[in-house]
């Protein structure tokens, strides 16, 4: 029924070829724009394969231009998509809102055809079709990511590529007729399934819609935010978070009025009293926000609690094309999902920090996780390791912006980092960052130096330095 007053064909679901996908983003490209399509008429089936290429990398590079920064940059980036330059006919003072920095001036980004080409490292093509003068596909763009991060950079522009934890979407629709979820003839489930999220800053996977998973939780209880049921569809998917995409749709006189919420409906639980109190009462944090304790710190990464609504937006167009308006208010509310956590992990290169860190670990497992996850932060250019032992280790980092934005992205990685005093940082694995309030505060900072008590070092001599992102290993 649903479909036939849409005009929906719910046989767009066999497009999708996203599957089943892992829950953590770690290594996922934010580089890669997927699945663009292209199309174009030419006086041959070449000229149009190569006009509909060319358009696609110019609306390719809008689209990941624009994942990469804060919309109040975007005046300064070309509309490469429209053929038409930045908004911003010359540079002025602007400043990204909640950093402490001193105000900066931006860059005008240009990029020609040629520039493109030369910022493109492969793309692939899917569903091919031409004739003698037209030419469609879809095409996955591959950008490189030393150049892309290279022209952000001079431009002054800061950027993040910062994934989070990939979440479980679940696409409830409402209308006057019922409430859709698993029906084969939920559209609004379809238009979900269609779109790529791997390559975002906040990933996400759509489920497969089989018997288990409507047997798991009804739309009912999903939207009541019934957590036994949703913390079950979360670990069938391995996922720690599940966001609600719910479609509100009326229609009238002519119109679909679309009201989309994500409603942040299940995320795993952290126990902030527990970590607090481990860690002890009188550990501080000096963060943007002035608190002193470590729960601002914490609070600070698990931004979303369940019932948040993440992102809201009403959107309307003439009846007969719900895809059309699926899709446009898809995009519009991932960018509002994901902006607060862009604003977290950009990275301003205007800004250079250079942070002592002790690591604690229990288990070389456990120094592989901290060491590769530092090395792979976009946030840091360097890392030096001044000393080693089978306990833990002393770190110098140089961090670009904020030093406390380097919060989220080690919690991103499963990873806690804090200060005790705004001045010497401390990381490790949430259980072994519990240990450590046994341990004197100044024989915590000297436990691992290599003037300290030797008995638990490795040879403490090592000097080891890893270069990051294009960052300068020398100090």
């Amino acid at each position: 029924m649903i479909a036939r007053i849409l005009g929906v064909a719910v046989s767009i679901c066999v497009i999708t070829a996203m599957g089943f996908s892992p829950a953590l983003a770690v290594g996922e490209d934010v580089f890669v724009v997927p699945r663009v399509t292209v199309q174009a008429q030419g006086d041959s089936a070449t000229a149009a394969k190569s006009s509909a290429q060319r358009a696609g990398r110019r609306r390719a590079m809008d689209i990941l231009l624009r994942r990469l920064t804060v919309e109040d940059d975007w005046a300064y980036l070309p509309r490469l998509a429209t053929g038409q330059p930045a908004q911003t006919s010359a540079p002025t003072s602007g400043q990204v809102p909640g950093q402490a920095y001193d105000v900066v001036d931006r860059g005008i980004i240009t990029l020609s055809d040629r520039d493109l080409e030369l910022l493109e490292s492969g793309f692939e093509v899917y569903n091919e079709k031409s004739s003698a003068k037209t030419y469609r596909a879809y095409i996955t763009y591959r950008f490189k990511p030393d150049a892309v991060r290279k022209i952000l950079k001079d431009a002054r522009i800061p950027y993040s590529e910062a994934q989070t934890r990939t979440a479980l979407v679940l696409p409830i629709l409402q209308t006057s007729n019922g409430t859709y979820l698993w029906e084969e003839n939920n559209p609004w489930m379809a238009a979900w399934k269609v779109r790529p999220y791997d390559n975002e800053l906040t990933p996400m996977v759509a489920p497969l819609g089989d018997l288990e998973d409507a047997g798991t939780v009804s739309p009912r209880q999903a939207l009541a935010l019934n957590q036994a049921a949703l913390a079950e569809l979360a670990a069938r998917y391995s996922v720690s978070q599940v966001i609600i995409a719910q479609g509100y749709l009326q229609q009238s006189d002519g119109q679909d009025k679309l009201r989309v919420r994500l409603i942040n409906g299940f995320r795993e639980a952290v126990n902030l009293d527990a970590v607090e109190s481990e860690l002890g009462d009188d550990t501080a944090y000096a963060g943007p926000s002035g608190s002193n304790s470590l729960r601002a710190a914490l609070d600070n990464v698990v931004v979303a609690k369940v019932g948040d609504v993440l992102a809201e937006e009403w959107f309307s167009q003439p009846s007969g094309n719900f895809p059309a308006l699926a899709e446009r208010s898809i995009e519009v509310a991932i960018a509002k999902y994901a902006k607060p956590w862009k604003e977290r992990t950009l990275i301003d290169h205007s800004s250079l920090a250079l942070l002592g860190v002790s690591a604690y670990y229990r288990s070389l497992d456990e120094w592989a996780q901290i060491r590769s996850a530092l090395v792979s932060t976009p946030l840091i250019g360097s890392v030096q390791v001044q000393s080693l032992s089978r306990f833990g280790a002393e770190i110098l980092v140089q961090a670009y912006g904020d030093p406390s934005k380097l919060t989220v992205a080690m919690e991103s990685q499963g990873l806690a980092l804090w200060s005790e005093d705004g001045d010497h940082w401390l990381i490790a694995t949430p259980s072994t960052a519990q240990d450590v309030r046994g341990v004197n505060r100044r024989q915590r900072r000297n436990r691992f130096r290599a003037d300290g008590d030797q008995s638990d070092f490795y040879p403490a001599s090592i000097d080891e330095t890893e270069s990051v992102n294009g960052g300068n290993s020398q100090y």
